[in-house]
């Protein structure tokens, strides 16, 4: 009978080149954001040939999928390339059959989730992923980045000093010990002979690869200080165990002088330096890696999501800085997921979306500044801010204007009131004509005939050749009842939008790049997504 043990030692040593202890492949989830039309991650980053396993979830409900393309691509003309024609990409359930396309998931349904293992591209790059069902692409959309290693340390040399410190000292006035060229260009502590009670110098140079903005990291136990072209970046001095620092620097393409100064005064010695951007992973300058120090860039995730505010049974109303609607915004979520702003700087209509209402995240977890985007899809701005009435001279088809936070000449705001239902009228006096300004929902936004109704009234005598404006800036196609209306493209931080949808309205007039309405007592108009442009009139194929 053999031994037990070399049977157990045989074996262990066979499982050590077994696959079964390979590498776990990287772990990522993907998932959509609930009526946001946004998956919940924008960028995703990689190393060059990863193995990844992409866990793809669909919480939402409407159908989803992501496809994967090679640099360079237009995801949202990619898409437009499938639909023209529509039966072989519903035969495809709208996965588009393009050489461009490099890994695809299924079109997934409400609820459903889908594991992918995949090697990421060799080639670094910018890999953009987008959802190809119809409509989605123009705000549903990311980056993969596959960043590989960026440049590290030559002509690296070294200057070891003795001296018992608890500071970083002025090594210019030190005679250095010894001196010499570290051989593979890699800052460390290889100094057998000196365990305590020493200091270092490391020159060497660094080159940039572009004009950019660059995070370096620094450890060290005891005391570092990093110092880039004469100025210091980081100074992490005194006696204390090996944390990692980061801060970020803007730099020319081009080469730089870098300096790292060290101590060491008694116990552990180490010392680590690195550096990332976003056109390279994060690339040590070091032999030495903190253990707890991952290599491969996190995946970015937005500080300013996580408080959604969803109207449930009444409107839900959120006064604060909203994107696109000016700096006085009062956002209005009906249940049924149609939304608007509405703008007490230029008493008007500002904005309205569909799907998810806002994230309060910005303003009310974070504290943070600037407006938050609508965190809908779809979203619709008629009239770019702009005050609603004027009266117009003969010919004379240039509407007034309005500067942020200075009131508008011939305006009084007058707040608003709410029904019993908690809607919202807005009030305000124009040249002494009293105005009302109300909007309500019709339907649910999966719904292609759903809407937003406005109705307006003005009490008092309305001066000759006055009109209400609808939206400017655009194309109108006359449809029945009113026009199709194809402005100028949205650009807001949550994502593009295309800016297409239909007003109805009675004696809607165009003059110039203006839709005008002749001022009357009462104005009743409807704003709606047109089937053609509808994101969900299309069913999932099964």
């Amino acid at each position: 009978m053999k031994p037990l043990l070399p049977i157990l030692l045989s074996t262990f040593l066979t499982g050590l080149s077994s696959p079964l202890l390979a590498q776990e492949p990287l772990a990522i989830t993907l998932k959509t954001l609930t009526a946001q039309m946004k998956f919940d991650q924008a960028e995703l980053l990689v190393a060059p040939g990863a193995k990844i396993r992409l866990t793809f979830e669909n919480p939402d409900d409407m159908p989803h999928n992501v496809v994967f393309c090679q640099p360079g691509t237009n995801v949202e003309e990619l898409v437009m390339k499938m639909l023209e024609k529509p039966e072989e990409a519903m035969k495809r359930n709208f996965l588009p059959d393009d050489p461009r396309v490099w890994l695809k998931s299924n079109l997934l349904n409400p609820q459903e989730k889908q594991v992918i293992e995949f090697t990421a591209p060799e080639k670094p790059g910018s890999y953009p992923y987008v959802c190809s069902f119809p409509g989605h692409a123009m705000s549903m959309k990311g980056i993969l980045k596959v960043l590989g290693q960026g440049p590290t340390l030559t002509n690296l040399k070294f200057a070891l000093y003795h001296g018992a410190w608890t500071k970083l000292p002025d090594f210019s006035q030190l005679t250095p010990h010894r001196e010499g060229s570290v051989p593979d260009n890699l800052i460390q502590l290889n100094f057998d002979d000196y365990k305590n009670q020493y200091g270092l110098v490391f020159t060497g140079s660094l080159k940039v690869p572009n004009s950019d903005e660059y995070t370096f990291y620094t450890a060290g136990d005891d005391g570092v200080r990093l110092i880039i072209d004469d100025e210091v970046v980081l100074n992490d001095d005194g006696i204390h165990p090996a944390k990692i620092k980061e801060k970020k620097k803007k730099l020319k393409a081009g080469d730089h002088t870098v300096r790292v100064e060290y101590f060491q005064a008694q116990g552990q010695s180490e010392l680590y330096v690195g550096w990332k951007s976003d056109r390279f992973d994060t690339t040590s300058l070091s032999k030495w890696t903190p253990a707890n120090w991952k290599t491969p860039t996190a995946q970015k995730k937005d500080e300013f999501i996580g408080l959604p505010l969803d109207p449930k049974e009444t409107p839900m109303i959120y006064r604060n800085f909203i994107a696109g609607a000016g700096n006085r915004s009062i956002g209005v979520g009906f249940p049924g997921g149609l939304n608007f702003a509405w703008s007490a700087e230029t008493m008007n209509l500002a904005l309205t979306w569909r799907g998810a209402f806002m994230d309060a995240a910005r303003h009310w977890k974070n504290r943070g500044g600037g407006h938050q985007p609508p965190a809908g899809f779809d979203v619709l701005n008629p009239t770019n801010l702009v005050p609603p009435i004027a009266a117009l001279d003969s010919g004379n088809a240039t509407w007034p204007t309005f500067t942020a936070d200075e009131p508008i000449e011939g305006y009084k705001w007058k707040g608003y009131t709410l029904d019993a239902n908690g809607v919202p009228s807005f009030r305000y006096q124009w040249r002494g004509v009293e105005v009302e300004d109300k909007i309500t929902a019709s339907g649910d936004f999966k719904n292609p005939e759903s809407k937003l109704v406005r109705n307006l009234k003005l009490n008092g005598t309305i001066p000759e050749k006055t009109f209400v404006i609808l939206a400017r800036n655009a194309t109108f196609q006359p449809i029945q009842g009113g026009f199709f209306v194809k402005g100028e493209k949205i650009n807001l931080p949550s994502g593009n939008f295309e800016n297409q949808f239909s007003i109805q309205v009675e004696g809607a007039t165009v003059i110039g790049n203006l839709l005008l309405v002749p001022a009357r007592k009462e104005i009743q108009v409807s704003y709606s997504w047109p089937t053609a442009y509808n994101a969900h009139s299309h069913q999932s194929a099964k």
